[in-house]
């Protein structure tokens, strides 16, 4: 019937167990039976022969491998081609458009040119009614979960907690341990990046560390020299990625054709950056690159993705890519990454559009060959996203044209309305939305109205008509009461969403911070909570949980995730000083210390005073630390932290008086001639404009007045004690001609102000005469 029955009947049901999956993996099995099915593609009566003959099988182990054949097909004509035959795909399309429906409910539905659904449909039924609850079944059960997941246009909370129980299930299983450590890493690789479709970034990062352990994976960022351009004659520091593999396994994937790679051809920048040092292990292979393209794709979902970052992604990539990985999907999602992130640069713009076009062009390749081996391990996405973003560049340069036929070809209404809005067509986009409500009243069309018209009432027809179950249009009311501060009913519209689907990790955060900005502080708890959850590594989102435990007097906690943010966000001065400030209300002295010190080599120009007379305090009054170590113990570490921010910032008043204080205030500490010289830099790094500003007058006051009590304590014969007379005569003469033009340059409504300065002019006249009067004697 098939005319290679015998072939696929060959591999025996021991040899598709969980005990022997390895050995399934290492014959190629999946590739095996790929080629016999594909072959059938000029004969539509075999492919309607699949769909039928499905109940005639007799044997069990037939059945499976039958579906698992299935499912490569289905995956080869949706995800990485090559494409059945056009007359085939025809013949079918009416059977696949009323199947697609069936996936359909009122909130989310599947893609509408998904090819081959019976196919799919035939292998989901199969996979779920097995009752056996060996690792193969259930991990199959969890790929057809994963494959509709990607189908849909919106991620459903049904689908992500059946593919969590199953993972749960699975993870749990004892003869999991009995697995070869390469397919338990190819395992947690596929739970890795189901999370991460799923958007439950926590859970995907814990499932891809748990592999790397297993293999001993591991690679960093780091600096190498090397050349950009053709032109450069001097190598300059670069990115690169370094990985490092300390098992010794084995990678028996058999090995694919990976998509043509295009040449930049640029005529300055060279087709990869030249390093002059080439020893830099990098052991890329099918194995460990799912890993890098894991890390790129993590970051590409940041907030905001800064041009640094970028770098690191395609240092990410570029690993990928020159590792020669053999595998058409691993190879095709890094391209496709890349050419995201490159399509903002004008000379290589030319080779990301021509890599889509080659991809693209590559799903009506006629030649059989194997491209699904690594699906599941990639995490590419469908061909209709994939050629989506060839859309997206096109209209990046303008060719709106073109952007709208891909569109309008794939029937992409929302990206085709919000291309005609792009284009300044705004009436043709609202004539086009409203002509395909007239064929059919949808939830997401009106969502898709009020987006092109800005009315909200069609967001509220949109939620009448869902039966109050539509995310997106209660998303959307949301956030046009954020947008125009009316808070409050923007958290209950944002609230209403996620009771919909609580799979929306960045609306937990946005509904966090509009309940901060009520203020409702304990919900406002909650939303970050469910945020850091689904994605724990969000820096910002630690530090705005910790400045509600500020606000509700919970000290501790709002430290304990100000600690955590700065591990997440640790380039960011701000998120340490959060730190800094936390700590300094626990007491806890070293971590003061160690977060100043980090903000100052940011390079940011900073100081606080109340953290420094903190810092001063708890060494001059030996306060008890929040570990119960006695401040003293802290003397020379808040020393040496005051010498280094001071080589840093040198013109705070502020931080030169703390500094002085450290060794005037604390006993048996005591070193005057340091105290007295720290106070003379502080007093001039206020005197600068002592004439215009009252508060640097007062400053300048109050160090003189200091600087008068140490200065004319100090023993007579001591080689400093000449200098400081003269310096300290200085300093008064200065605050009392600058107090002078302070006084006349105010009001004479501010009565009491001059009387002020005339008290302290008064007092540094006199002090003025003892010192002169001092001099005559040395």
């Amino acid at each position: 019937m098939l005319g290679s029955e015998d072939a696929i009947t060959s591999l025996t049901l021991h040899e598709l167990s969980d005990n022997e999956y390895s050995e399934k993996i290492k014959r190629g099995a999946y590739w095996e039976l790929m080629k016999h099915i594909s072959k059938i593609e000029d004969d539509q009566a075999c492919y309607v022969d699949i769909l039928e003959s499905f109940k005639s099988l007799e044997s069990e182990n037939t059945k499976f491998v039958f579906a698992v054949s299935a499912m490569n097909v289905f995956i080869q004509n949706n995800f990485t081609g090559p494409l059945l035959s056009a007359d085939l795909l025809t013949s079918i399309k009416d059977e696949d458009s009323a199947a697609v429906k069936s996936y359909n409910t009122l909130n989310n539905a599947m893609y509408s040119l998904v090819k081959c659904t019976k196919l799919f449909g035939l292998c989901r039924d199969y996979f779920s009614s097995l009752t056996d609850s060996s690792i193969t079944t259930m991990l199959f059960q969890l790929r057809c979960i994963f494959v509709e997941q990607m189908l849909m246009e919106d991620i459903s909370p049904e689908l992500f907690e059946k593919a969590d129980r199953l993972i749960g299930v699975i993870e749990d299983r004892s003869d999991v341990q009995s697995m070869s450590k390469e397919i338990k890493c190819k395992l947690f690789v596929e739970f890795g990046f189901v999370y991460l479709y799923f958007q439950h970034i926590s859970k995907s990062r814990r499932c891809m560390g748990i592999a790397q352990k297993l293999i001993g994976f591991s690679f960093k960022l780091t600096g190498a020299l090397g050349k950009r351009t053709k032109y450069q004659e001097r190598a300059l520091p670069q990115l690169r990625v370094e990985t490092i593999i300390e098992e010794n396994v084995t990678d028996e994937t058999p090995l694919e054709n990976e998509p043509q790679m295009i040449d930049l051809n640029d005529d300055t920048l060279l087709e990869k950056i030249s390093f002059e040092d080439n020893n830099i292990q990098n052991s890329v292979t099918n194995l460990t690159a799912p890993f890098l393209l894991h890390m790129a794709s993590l970051k590409l979902k940041d907030f905001a993705l800064e041009e640094m970052l970028r770098e690191e992604v395609i240092a990410f990539l570029e690993g990928i890519i020159e590792g020669k990985t053999f595998s058409y999907c691993i190879a095709t999602h890094a391209f496709f990454i890349r050419s995201r992130l490159e399509q903002t640069s004008i000379r290589k713009l030319s080779r990301c559009m021509e890599q889509l076009e080659e991809v693209v062009l590559g799903f009506d390749c006629k030649k059989v060959c194997a491209r699904t081996g690594s699906l599941f391990q990639s995490g590419l996405p469908t061909m209709w996203k994939q050629e989506k973003l060839l859309a997206v560049m096109y209209t990046s340069i303008g060719s709106h044209k073109s952007a709208l036929e891909i569109y309008n070809r794939l029937q992409m209404r929302e990206e085709q309305i919000n291309a005609l809005i792009g284009a300044g067509k705004y009436e043709t986009a609202e004539k086009l939305t409203r002509t395909l409500l007239a064929l059919g009243e949808t939830p997401k069309l009106y969502c898709i109205l009020g987006d092109t018209t800005q009315d909200i009432t069609h967001y509220e027809k949109a939620w009448e008509l869902s039966g109050e179950s539509s995310a997106r249009a209660m998303k959307s009311l949301g956030y046009h009461y954020f947008n125009i501060k009316d808070y409050r009913k923007a958290l209950s519209c944002m609230q209403n969403s996620l009771d919909c689907n609580y799979l929306q990790g960045g609306l937990w955060f946005t509904a966090g911070c509009t309940a901060l900005a009520i203020p409702e502080f304990e919900t406002a708890i909650k939303c970050f909570q469910s945020s850091l959850q689904i994605d724990d590594e969000n820096g910002q989102g630690w530090s705005n949980l910790g400045a509600c435990f500020e606000k509700t007097g919970e000290m501790q906690k709002a430290f304990n995730c100000y600690k955590e943010a700065t591990k997440h966000s640790f380039n960011d001065w701000r998120v340490w000083e959060n730190f800094l400030c936390a700590a300094a209300q626990i007491k806890d002295f070293a971590s003061m210390i160690f977060a100043y010190r980090q903000i100052i080599s940011f390079g940011q120009k900073y100081c606080d005073r109340k953290i420094l007379n903190c810092l001063v305090s708890a060494v001059r009054d030996n306060m008890t630390s929040v570990s119960g170590e006695a401040g003293i113990s802290y003397y020379d570490k808040v020393l040496d932290l005051f010498k280094f921010a001071s080589s840093k910032v040198t013109t705070n008043f502020d931080l030169w008086k703390s500094y002085a204080a450290m060794h005037l205030d604390v006993k048996g500490k005591e070193d005057v001639d340091k105290g007295i010289d720290y106070l003379i830099k502080a007093y001039h790094s206020a005197s600068l404009h002592i004439e215009r500003s009252m508060e640097d007058f007062l400053k300048c006051t109050e160090c003189s007045k200091v600087l008068y009590t140490y200065v004319m304590s100090q023993q007579k014969d001591s080689p400093t004690y000449a200098p400081h007379l003269q310096s300290l005569k200085s300093i008064l003469q200065i605050l009392i001609t600058k107090g002078h033009k302070l006084s006349e340059s105010m009001s004479g409504d501010d009565v009491e102000t001059k009387d002020l300065i005339t008290e302290y002019l008064n007092s540094a006249k006199k002090q003025l005469e003892e010192v002169e009067e001092a001099q005559l004697f040395v």
